[in-house]
């Protein structure tokens, strides 16, 4: 991802492609700065429109012009570079947050940057397929190296995890070539070299993906889990296989070692299945005593990272089967049988942070969760909905005498209503929402709404509105 791109201050709504607009076109963000561009063929009056915009009328155009000087505008942070047809006076954008010329700016900067960045890095499993251990995660950091290019005079590292800064981290010189360490937590980044302001991806990284300029952005796995197969050690392949990858056959081949295999791996919170395929036959996984029917006769290993979700059904004491089944596994019939209990059943599942859909089938018989207030209405369907991690609260006050009350928005496809709990003031549903721009209407006993409690709102395809709230990345 090349950062040099312009971006303009007034919100456009792709961070690859942004439009300008003919009268503010002079602003921009560069990096982390914002920036301000003069040029010597503007005439003086809209030199003077631009610093007023901006709340710098005070500002010297002629100290600029004949002695090259931002005079004192220095001590507010401000910094002067020189272009081929004038001057760009610029600022770090983390210094003008309590500037309110420039806050509209720098929360939609902000939050733009944090929903791309988002998609780069979301993933639910990764391995890493380097050459030469060009990237390499210690106790002290992770480090990334660069063979060769001894003749460059700067390198630096950009990537996700420094927002694609130009200048934030510079590479070391080596005798081999050039070191950066960074702190990363577990999970998907990508990143690039600049050498001497030129990018190019990591040459000993085969993981890469598009960056959207006709480019590749190098991708690396922090992992956080290792799966082992001891023994085997004859075996000419060895491949890992799961639910995280759609049981590819192909994609993760493990490691030998001298005892057998291994395969570091990264892989979101969740439950897996998985086995190994050992030159073509699939075993499960002798070193994991948990093993569950997949309820089309395979005995598949599993593993749950994170934290569980208890879902209990109280009662049915004379019932002979129970079993939880959402999306979360495809809504299958046999897979998770509940463990009877002498108040009814239970069964421990980890999830992801999200929303999910789900029921109980007790011998047979499909029914929600007489625990759970919280419905999912589609069409005929009614489901139990279970929130992971909420991160936002949707609140609804009065309409205390309505029958129902839900929410439905981006964040569940809008065929899809949440339904709300009542409360003394309203309604309320703690939901989990992705980063970025989220649009949501209520439903009031059928009639949809926007959200009397929320200003922003923007206009749909309908003619009445919806309402608007971003979710930062931070916020997750």
């Amino acid at each position: 991802m090349r950062i040099r791109l312009t971006i303009l201050i007034t919100l456009a709504t792709s961070w690859m492609g942004y439009a300008q607009t003919p009268d503010l076109k002079e602003y921009k963000i560069e990096g982390h700065n914002i920036v301000l561009q003069l040029e010597r063929s503007m005439p003086r009056k809209d030199q003077e429109e631009l610093l007023r915009k901006t709340g710098m009328e005070g500002f010297s155009l002629d100290t600029l012009w004949r002695f090259g000087s931002i005079g004192n505008w220095i001590k507010e942070g401000w910094k002067l570079g020189k272009t081929t047809t004038g001057y760009k006076i610029y600022k770090s954008i983390t210094d003008l947050s309590d500037d309110l010329k420039w806050t509209k700016a720098t929360i939609h900067y902000s939050t733009e940057l944090a929903t791309t960045i988002r998609s780069q890095v979301d993933a639910t499993f990764g391995a890493n397929n380097l050459r030469n251990n060009s990237v390499v995660t210690t106790k002290t950091g992770t480090h990334f190296f660069l063979k060769g290019k001894s003749t460059a005079k700067d390198v630096y590292l950009s990537g996700t995890f420094n927002e694609w800064s130009t200048l934030k981290t510079r590479m070391l010189k080596v005798d081999s070539g050039w070191v950066a360490t960074v702190q990363l937590h577990p999970g998907k980044h990508q990143y690039k070299f600049i050498i001497d302001g030129h990018w190019m991806e990591d040459p000993d990284n085969k993981t890469r993906e598009d960056d959207g300029q006709g480019g590749y952005n190098s991708v690396y796995y922090v992992t956080n889990y290792e799966f082992k197969l001891n023994g085997n050690t004859n075996a000419k392949r060895v491949v890992l296989s799961g639910s995280f990858n759609n049981w590819n056959e192909v994609d993760f081949k493990m490691l030998r070692t001298s005892t057998g295999w291994r395969l570091p791996i990264y892989l979101k919170d969740g439950t897996y299945e998985y086995k190994f395929i050992v030159d073509g036959t699939w075993i499960a996984d002798p070193g994991n005593a948990n093993i569950r029917d997949d309820g089309k006769g395979n005995t598949n290993s599993y593993l749950q990272l994170g934290g569980a979700v208890m879902f209990k059904l109280p009662g049915y004491a004379n019932a002979r089967k129970v079993i939880l089944a959402g999306e979360f596994n495809n809504w299958n019939e046999e897979q998770l049988v509940m463990k009877k209990t002498p108040d009814g059943w239970e069964i421990p599942y980890v999830l992801a942070a999200g929303n999910y859909q789900y029921k109980f089938i007790i011998d047979g018989q499909w029914m929600t969760d007489p625990l759970n207030p919280h419905l999912a209405s589609q069409h005929e369907h009614i489901n139990s909905v279970v929130t992971v991690k909420p991160n936002h609260t949707f609140v609804l006050k009065k309409y205390q005498n309505a029958l129902s009350v839900s929410v439905a928005g981006s964040f569940n496809d809008w065929g899809v209503g949440y339904s709300m709990k009542r409360t003394p003031d309203g309604w309320v549903y703690d939901a989990w929402l992705p980063p970025g721009k989220c649009l949501y209407k209520f439903i009031v006993d059928g009639k949809w709404i926007i959200d009397p409690g929320n200003e922003q709102w923007e206009q749909n395809e309908f003619g009445n509105g919806n309402s608007v709230l971003w979710i930062g990345a931070g916020e997750e």
